[in-house]
């Protein structure tokens, strides 16, 4: 006959309106204080666990409940979680164009994981406790980034592009779930979007090479190699310099693109497409990016497709064509090792679009035909390069 464990020891301060005998298993009272609720989540070094703060002292027995169904997989009603959730069975997503809802689904995956500094995460907070102060805030240090938590560490940069993008989303998801009933308020409406410097952050040759060779030499070492890096990042690279790409541009790269002696761009934005002779450089990363492919898919034992354009240049670990979000997580781990290693200074730090400015900048000759763009103006936006003038006279 199995026997009852032993019952928790009331707490001296415990709230009036909790009976403790009725306290989900793994939430546990601190006393210290006013009081507050704690859990216990694994260290994520390894070492033993951490308490975490899941509730205030005035949390009813029912926020406890529905605290601990959150932790065992199920997303708090009335939660960001769930309410994303619930937008993304709707109709009114089913009828968003295709690459709306694969952005969409990317922000999602995002916020819901975005740590909050009381340590839960975005995903976790009650939409009706939020206030259009709060959604302030928040898009404000996503804007500017956060300072390094000790001496000596980088801190996170800001994006305000990446902030607007949140902040539109999330209105439009609070504003749907208002209409259905599933909040009382949206605390995105109202708030206003931050301006976008037109920052390209190219780096400066000598940079763009010295982090290149860097990435080039950690993508040779072994997968669980100390700082390993994924071997397709400085072959990215050198297709978004050579042939001036976007990131997107780069990713969604076939080998029905490779014409032997040239390489076709697939330009988004209206950008004309060009044939880009292949030098020494470009037709190795083309040839690192192919290697890689091979390994992947042999391990993977996947049948190789006919068709050339069913065969991406650039796959992650699991053989599929490598996501936007894949190829960032991947991107932001050698930038941070980079400057953590010394090879790169905090203030260097550039993006995967900068390469397309440093090409555009470096291109002799026509670079509007060149880069695909239309217009002269869109060719000065990428064209950072200083020309040479006569004085006016002797």
């Amino acid at each position: 006959m199995a026997t009852k464990g032993r019952p928790r020891k009331l707490p001296f301060n415990l709230p009036a309106h909790i009976d403790y005998s009725k306290v989900p298993k793994g939430i546990y009272w601190d006393s210290s204080g006013n009081g507050r609720w704690f859990v216990h989540d694994p260290h994520p070094e390894g070492r033993g666990v951490r308490s975490r703060t899941v509730a205030q002292a005035g949390a009813r027995l029912s926020d406890l409940h529905a605290i601990s169904e959150q932790r065992a997989g199920s997303a708090l009603r009335g939660s960001v979680a769930s309410v994303i959730d619930l937008f993304e069975a709707s109709l009114t997503f089913e009828q968003l164009a295709p690459s709306t809802k694969t952005h969409y689904r990317d922000y999602s995956k995002a916020i819901k994981a975005y740590p909050l500094k009381n340590g839960t995460k975005l995903g976790e907070a009650i939409v009706d406790r939020m206030t259009p102060g709060v959604m302030r805030r928040l898009i404000d240090v996503i804007a500017q980034g956060r300072p390094p938590d000790r001496p000596g560490e980088a801190g996170v940069p800001g994006y305000p592009t990446k902030a607007n993008h949140w902040l539109r989303y999330l209105r439009r998801v609070f504003g749907w779930a208002r209409e259905h009933d599933h909040v009382k308020t949206n605390p995105a409406a109202g708030v206003k979007q931050v301006r976008e410097k037109r920052d390209h952050r190219m780096p400066e040759l000598e940079v763009f090479q010295r982090v290149q060779a860097y990435a080039e030499e950690c993508g040779s070492r072994g997968a669980r190699e100390k700082g390993a890096l994924p071997p397709y990042l400085w072959a990215a690279m050198e297709l978004a310099y050579q042939a001036r790409l976007r990131g997107i541009e780069v990713l969604t790269l076939t080998d029905a693109h490779d014409f032997g002696e040239e390489l076709m761009t697939n330009r988004r934005k209206g950008s004309r497409d060009n044939l880009v002779r292949k030098g020494a450089r470009l037709a190795a990363a083309l040839e690192a990016l192919r290697r890689y492919r091979e390994l992947v898919w042999a391990r993977r034992k996947r049948p190789i497709p006919l068709s050339a354009s069913a065969r991406p240049l650039l796959v992650g670990e699991d053989g599929e064509s490598l996501t936007r979000s894949g190829f960032n997580t991947a991107w932001q781990r050698m930038m941070k090792n980079a400057i953590r290693d010394g090879v790169l200074a905090a203030e260097e730090r550039f993006g995967l679009h900068g390469l397309k400015h440093r090409g555009v900048t470096d291109t002799m000759g026509d670079k509007k035909a060149a880069s695909g763009h239309k217009t002269d103006s869109m060719v000065h936006l990428y064209d950072h390069s200083l020309p040479l003038v006569p004085a006016t006279s002797d």
